[in-house]
């Protein structure tokens, strides 16, 4: 019994003995075999990494693109217009970390100095961040109690013959409104606004003579982790005289550019996994090829095909462990850089990544190896010593 064990100590140290004189003396062979793995790795953990955190960066990036929810009066109650302050309790139930920007809106038409246009009443903060790709000349308006000033689109300032700081008279014939603005902005948006002028709420009101009035309002949520449909079901429950509902377009093309995204990102996880296995194979192969002799001898003083075979994945796995656990490192470090240049933030780390990477990667490099393994499995000691 006591033999028995000794034995199997002494089988044991030889296995480890050969098993790391093996990957001292390859060290060029051993060091392809550990980059590959380390950068396969690394990028399986950057991308996983950003993968985990791209819907609500990406949803939020998106946001930069304008409104996707609409508050406006409902069908049943047969006006156009609603009480302002109802629009404000509505949109303050929507929680602060998932609103990008709001604003209410009420139009009406009115006369300038060289014709007629089209007049939007806003809140210029809200706006503002509502609309970010807005190309302004001049200055956004920063105070909703600035009553002295306006901004207007690029095409309505160009047949008003008007530029920053021109001033221009706006009357509402209705009412009997006139007011003198100065114009501190001129926006080119590429859409209606362009066509535009716009003012803050509260003058608005006092144009049109529709005071603590609004027609509707655009909001821009984020739609990671919202329950928009949800959310619009509460509000119109809460308030029966409004109509709310996310823009489906809008939502839709967000989800569709999120899953091709995400689809791209599968499949170039896909792909280096793939060249690291063919790269760890051949690397493999060619250690297989120059270590033929080793192995017949090996099977000659009594080696079975296990222990074969025990021997190359134990080395593979080893190579395989440090590789992935070197390449998590990196791959974070990179995740870190991709979520800088392309959102602007850091990139949270999330233990499920640890298992997506190293199982993947340590299986890739078994897979790898099966080949070698074979070759190796059936070397011929008698054809090998008689070479010798």
């Amino acid at each position: 019994m006591a033999g028995d064990k000794k034995l199997k100590i002494s089988k044991t140290g030889m296995f480890l003995r050969i098993l790391f004189k093996s990957l001292k003396v390859r060290k060029n062979r051993v060091l392809i075999t550990f980059f590959s793995i380390m950068i396969g790795a690394a990028i399986i953990t950057a991308l996983s990494s950003v993968y985990f955190d791209i819907s609500a960066k990406m949803s939020r990036e998106l946001r930069a693109y304008g409104a996707n929810f609409f508050i406006g009066p409902s069908a049943s109650s047969g006006s156009k217009a609603i009480d302002s302050q109802i629009v404000a309790d509505a949109i303050k139930m929507v929680p602060a970390d998932k609103l990008t920007g709001a604003s209410p809106y009420i139009y009406g038409v009115v006369r300038l100095d060289l014709g007629n246009a089209v007049m939007a009443g806003v809140d210029f903060a809200g706006l503002r961040r509502l609309s970010p790709y807005w190309q302004v000349e001049g200055k956004w308006i920063v105070v909703d109690f600035d009553d002295d000033s306006c901004m207007i689109g690029k095409t309505l300032a160009k047949n008003m013959e008007l530029k920053v700081g021109s001033a221009v008279n706006v009357i509402r014939t209705e009412t009997g409104f006139q007011k003198t603005l100065t114009v501190k902005g001129i926006a080119e948006t590429g859409q209606a606004e362009d066509e535009q002028i716009f003012v803050n709420l509260s003058l608005a009101g006092k144009i049109l003579g529709l005071e603590g009035k609004v027609n509707h309002a655009m909001l821009s949520i984020v739609t990671e982790g919202t329950d928009i449909d949800g959310l619009a079901a509460l509000m119109e429950s809460s308030f029966p005289c409004i109509d709310a509902k996310p823009i489906r377009k809008v939502s839709y093309s967000e989800g569709r550019i999120l899953e091709k995204i995400k689809g791209m990102m599968a499949l170039i996880a896909f792909i280096i996994l793939t060249v690291t296995t063919l790269c760890v194979m051949t690397t493999l192969i060619a250690v297989v090829s120059e270590r033929t002799r080793e192995i017949g001898l090996m099977k000659a003083i009594g080696a079975d095909n296990k222990s074969i075979v025990l021997q190359f994945l134990s080395e593979t796995l080893i190579i395989g462990l440090a590789g992935v656990a070197a390449g998590m490192a990196v791959g974070f470090i990179l995740a870190q850089v991709l979520g800088q240049a392309v959102f602007g933030s850091s990139i949270t780390f999330r233990i499920i990544v640890l298992p997506l990477t190293l199982i993947p990667s340590i299986l890739a490099a078994l897979l790898a190896a099966a080949i070698p393994v074979r070759m190796a499995v059936n070397v011929v000691p008698a054809q090998v010593l008689k070479e010798e």
